[in-house]
């Protein structure tokens, strides 16, 4: 008796989706070595638009059936798990390589870490900073935020997510809005409370009303998504006001980006940033930290001009970057491949 069997389809990558990520990514990384004047800012403000699109997304692919998902969100949480756990392991060696080279010993390196606060701070905020780690709050906020979804789906609290968003929106922008007015610690609004959990419920919420949302038009997300991108510069460049109200338009921001790829999935708006994005952009965020404590370290030792560090080092440390991502990708596939092989 023969039998046919019919391979299930993978669903196609959203390319526009993909732009947008590999946009964000980037200019993440020219947030942490920024370009100098005006134009930095308006990049720095791109990333930290970036940033809640990246959760905006992990909200919106958490929506489904309870049952169905909260497996999935358990195996995202143990592979994100695992990439912390290397991410910190990498950043703890070259932490340590710089300081030694810097200081000759160890003593100061170590001394953080004989202290109990540390670790408190460590699990409340994802404080890392004595190993240059503060990029990687980012994963501890999406490890707690998916233990949160888990909880909802498993207590069947999904129902009340509409209602909670707006509470944790209206928090998060009124913690920005303190944070700016007192010049309080970046901290205070790069947590599971203020960043993941308000931008993952409100993905979690289109996800929910998606038949309504694709009833807007891609031309009136994209209008939206630019002309709060001039609001946020001009709010970042010029500070008109006596509190911070960029927070309402980069959100809108991340909102209309989303809605826009939903719109168009298959538009390729520039296809190596749709490529980088679909497979590196998150390798690109992790790693390129260590890069910059390195490229300081290697640059420290040369006479090079204030120029070169403001216009040329912020391109060269991304150009790393991506390299290092894509073969991070490369590998990993070729793992796959040759498992995947050995299996059939």
């Amino acid at each position: 008796m023969s039998e046919t069997v019919t391979a299930k389809k993978a669903p196609e990558r959203n390319r526009c989706l993909d732009f947008f990520k590999g946009v964000s990514a980037l200019s993440v990384v020219f947030g942490h070595i920024p370009f100098p004047g005006r134009f930095g800012k308006c990049i720095s403000a791109v990333g930290s638009c970036g940033i809640l699109l990246f959760f905006l997304i992990s909200g919106y692919y958490a929506y489904g059936d309870g049952e169905k998902r909260r497996p999935k969100l358990m195996k995202r949480f143990r592979r994100n798990l695992c990439i912390l756990l290397i991410a910190i392991a990498v950043y703890t060696a070259v932490t340590a390589v710089e300081f030694y080279v810097t200081h000759r010993n160890m003593h100061g390196f170590l001394r953080p870490f004989m202290r109990p606060e540390y670790y408190l701070r460590l699990l409340l905020w994802g404080d890392l900073e004595p190993i240059h780690g503060d990029p990687l709050w980012f994963l501890f906020a999406l490890l707690q935020a998916y233990l949160f979804f888990w909880l909802m789906y498993r207590l069947r609290l999904q129902k009340y997510a509409k209602f909670a968003m707006p509470v944790f929106i209206l928090l998060r922008i009124g913690l920005e809005t303190y944070k700016y007015a007192v010049n309080g610690d970046w901290r205070i609004c790069s947590n599971v409370l203020a960043a993941a959990l308000p931008l993952m419920l409100l993905g979690y919420c289109m996800a929910e009303q998606r038949e309504r949302l694709m009833r807007i038009p891609a031309v009136a997300a994209a209008v939206c998504g630019i002309v709060s991108l001039i609001c946020v510069f001009l709010l970042v460049c010029f500070d008109p006001f006596r509190y911070n109200i960029s927070q309402i338009f980069k959100i809108t921001a991340a909102v209309s980006a989303m809605l826009f790829a939903l719109q168009m999935p298959a538009l390729r708006l520039f296809p190596p940033l749709s490529a980088l994005g679909g497979s590196c952009s998150l390798h690109v965020y992790l790693w390129h930290m260590p890069v910059i404590v390195l490229a300081y370290l290697i640059c420290e030792r040369h006479s090079l001009s204030q120029r070169f560090y403001e216009w040329y080092l912020p391109p060269i440390v991304a150009a790393v970057s991506v390299v290092i991502a894509v073969l991070i990708v490369t590998v990993q596939n070729i793992i796959k491949h040759r498992q995947s092989t050995a299996v059939e």
